[in-house]
């Protein structure tokens, strides 16, 4: 039997206005009706969910996340990947990327099949939509976090064997395309319908230029860990700066990039290719200590990551957080940046058909936050999964 619910008395934000006084219904996992209350017919024995005044807005879509909670994607596990999905879903999120770091082929195939499980199973919170592949086919110059030991050439023997073991939910591959092998790797993505990301590269301007013609159209964590802008050589930054067909993440934590830097990203991209996500590691929701990416040894301190000799290593950053910081740090307002948290990523992964908005025949990823980005609830396909 199919159950209508009805979420009123907020203001709701779509991609073409703020409603007030709204409504969104939804039957089901889709949402079937979005408007003000007064032009809306209520159906009939409906459950009602009062927003109590405050702002519906789309679930965020992290598409690079490593781990919270004290938990790894790299731990390989059902249970780990379900633990994170609780978790993230605690600050907004309602669809998730797991993402790997540069590991051995081993352990690489132990992680993707454990992210299949969690999509076939299903989780307790936020739903799992595919896999972030990050590594292992980076500069080992602008490795960061990852280990040396595991950075490798591009094999398309491994991406195969890989595709295959994850029953082809690998959605996001970020590698450095001067790397020898790349483009080739970077055509064979593109059959599969795989989003190729520049990341950890050197690359120069031109190679970056010939990478997005053969199909890379992303770029992961802007600034870091990637080839400096020069006046005489822009780099990997200036190609992400000015090149349209490119999307860029961006980690806004106050600590990877600085306000003025994220000021820069937004106003040379625009409001529209920018997508924000948190790159956070298992510590994020955990208290300072000593953690893990992968099998390095990281330290957090005042919620800061580093590895040993100082480098960052990932966030603690969560998806609320990353839209009040922008907020705050940038000066954009809230509409602008959920934008940022919800369609962006979903057009970037080319899922925006059924996420990343609040539209009838999408589906029912809602939350219902206040101005400062408190989470209230979080309702996953129409299933509500956190509540305060």
């Amino acid at each position: 039997m199919k159950r209508i619910n009805v979420i009123r008395n907020s203001t709701v934000i779509t991609p073409s206005k703020t409603i007030k006084n709204g409504v969104v219904i939804f039957e089901d996992e889709k949402i079937i009706a979005v408007g003000r209350e007064s032009s809306i017919k209520m159906p009939k024995r409906a459950r009602i969910i009062d927003a109590l005044g405050k702002i519906v807005v789309p679930g965020f879509i992290d598409i690079h996340v490593h781990g919270g909670r004290g938990r790894d994607v790299m731990e390989g596990s059902y249970e780990a990947i379900n633990e994170l999905a609780k978790f993230v879903a605690g600050h907004g999120t309602t669809a998730f990327f797991p993402t790997t770091v540069s590991a051995s082929h081993t352990d690489l195939l132990k992680a993707v099949k454990a992210v299949k499980a969690a999509m076939e199973r299903g989780t307790e919170g936020a739903e799992v939509l595919g896999i972030h592949l990050e590594g292992p086919y980076i500069n080992p110059e602008k490795r960061g976090a990852h280990d040396a030991e595991y950075v490798r050439l591009p094999s398309l023997d491994e991406i195969r064997e890989l595709l295959e073991a994850s029953n082809h939910t690998i959605k996001i591959v970020t590698l450095a395309p001067e790397v020898k092998g790349s483009i080739e790797l970077i055509t064979e993505l593109r059959k599969f319908g795989i989003v190729a990301s520049v990341g950890h590269s050197n690359a120069t301007y031109g190679e970056v230029v010939d990478a997005i013609k053969h199909g890379v159209t992303h770029a992961v964590h802007t600034f870091n860990e990637m080839g400096g802008l020069h006046h005489r050589e822009p780099g990997v930054v200036g190609a992400v700066l000015v090149q349209d067909e490119l999307t860029a993440e961006l980690i806004s934590d106050n600590i990877h990039v600085h306000p003025a830097a994220m000021k820069l990203l937004i106003r040379t991209k625009g409001t529209n290719k920018v997508v924000l996500v948190t790159d956070a590691i298992q510590a994020a929701g955990m208290p300072d200590g000593e953690y893990k990416v992968g099998k390095k040894e990281v330290i957090v301190r005042n919620g800061v990551c580093r590895l040993e000799s100082g480098e960052l290593a990932g966030s603690t950053l969560t998806m609320d957080g990353a839209v009040r910081n922008v907020m705050k740090s940038v000066g954009l307002p809230l509409r602008t940046a959920i934008k940022m948290a919800t369609i962006n990523p979903a057009l970037a992964i080319n899922i925006d058909k059924n996420k990343g908005s609040l539209e009838p025949g999408k589906d029912a990823d809602i939350i219902i936050i206040d101005k400062e980005v408190n989470v209230y609830v979080t309702i996953v396909k129409g299933k509500i999964v956190h509540r305060i």
